[in-house]
């Protein structure tokens, strides 16, 4: 396995509990493991790593040698009883940061922030006015006041009116859902099924993204993505880029390359300047074949899926994030590793039935009982 190569950057032993959600590994996986191991391979933390969820079937859940304890969340985002939740959970077990890797959580805590914080949990967010520029909906109006390219789109409501807007912008198109979700269709009527799944997915049981649907224009081209972490006063303090290598179905990096392209992170700095972002921060580009121009396709409000990379490429960002969060100064990181490449592969977790029932039924499961007692 290979270590971070970050640990000269940190002196001190960090001592905390953190809090970590997106814990679903799947073809879609979420980033909270590549998190979690980001911090626990640095050499420099101790204390515990507790699970945040949705669901009991998430699968990242039942891994003892990641998580310490685990807790489910109320299925709706509804910001009082999540705040509710968190309460109850800091009379079981003390969390000293909270790393959310939800995209819809970071539309509630920022609301909440001032309470969690008399709580004792610590936050590394944005302000929520800045959280919403990221939206699907309102990017590519950000884009088009900043001068950063971004792909032709039509936001549609109702199927009838795919047809009209593939007319426009050419085939393929990429169908996406405001929320998540993201599909290449080469026709009308391929675009319309994909209309319609986006519509009816379920967040959770009873939550679906519902509409409008984005229709874009595709940009053939390399695909790049960029994560990032700034610290309260919106400084840069880490960037490392990478290059796809190979992406699932859904158009997630399953294998993928660090790149140091000084274009590249120079637009990302930008982007990030304007926004006036604080913490972690994912921008996701295409470069154009022929013109070599990025275009804007996505920023996400939290640390990529791929955020292990970048820990052994040189800059632990999760790890600085935690450190910052604590109100600690942290300097930027100078440089990373470029060539050094990540590859996803399936893992069986061999656990006992009763993990699940204890989760099921109580919404907690100690996997750790020595360190949950501490």
């Amino acid at each position: 396995m290979t270590t971070c190569l970050c640990l000269a950057r940190f002196e001190l032993m960090i001592d905390c509990n953190v809090a970590v959600s997106g814990l679903n590994s799947t073809d879609d996986p979420g980033t909270g493991i590549a998190v979690i191991r980001s911090i626990k391979d640095s050499g420099q933390w101790t204390g515990k790593i507790i699970g945040l969820a949705y669901d009991a079937l998430d699968t990242g859940l039942y891994d003892k040698n990641l998580l310490d304890e685990v807790y489910l969340l109320p299925y709706l985002f509804n910001s009082e009883a999540l705040w509710q939740r968190l309460k109850d959970i800091t009379q079981k077990t003390r969390i000293d940061v909270l790393i959310p890797l939800l995209d819809l959580e970071l539309l509630n805590l920022p609301i909440i922030e001032p309470s969690l914080k008399e709580l004792g949990i610590n936050l590394l967010l944005p302000p929520i006015h800045k959280i919403k520029t990221h939206l699907k909906l309102n990017l590519a109006d950000f884009c088009q006041e900043n001068g950063v390219k971004y792909p032709r789109q039509d936001v549609v409501t109702h199927p009838a009116w795919i047809a009209s807007s593939i007319r426009q912008l050419g085939t393929p198109v990429v169908v996406k859902g405001v929320v998540h979700g993201s599909h290449i269709a080469y026709s009308a009527e391929e675009a319309t099924i994909y209309f319609n799944r986006i519509k009816r997915r379920k967040v959770f049981a009873e939550m679906s993204w519902g509409i409008p649907v984005i229709i874009q224009e595709y940009i053939w081209g390399e695909e790049y993505n960029i994560d990032c972490l700034t610290d309260r006063e919106g400084k840069l303090i880490g960037a490392v880029a990478m290059r796809k290598l190979s992406v699932t179905e859904k158009g997630k990096a399953w294998s993928g390359v660090t790149v140091n392209d000084e274009k590249l992170l120079s637009l990302s700095q930008e982007i990030i300047r304007k926004l006036s972002w604080v913490g972690p921060i994912e921008l996701e580009f295409v470069k154009q074949q022929g013109s070599g121009d990025y275009y804007l396709l996505e920023i996400n409000p939290r640390f990529g899926t791929w955020i292990y990379l970048a820990a052994n490429a040189g800059q632990n960002l999760p790890l600085a994030a935690i450190q910052i969060a604590m109100g600690q100064k942290v300097e930027p990181f100078p440089s990373y590793q470029a060539g050094l490449m990540f590859i996803r592969y399936n893992l069986d977790m061999i656990c006992p039935i009763e993990y699940m029932a204890s989760l099921t039924a109580t919404g907690e499961l100690k996997l750790n009982e020595e360190k949950s007692r501490s």
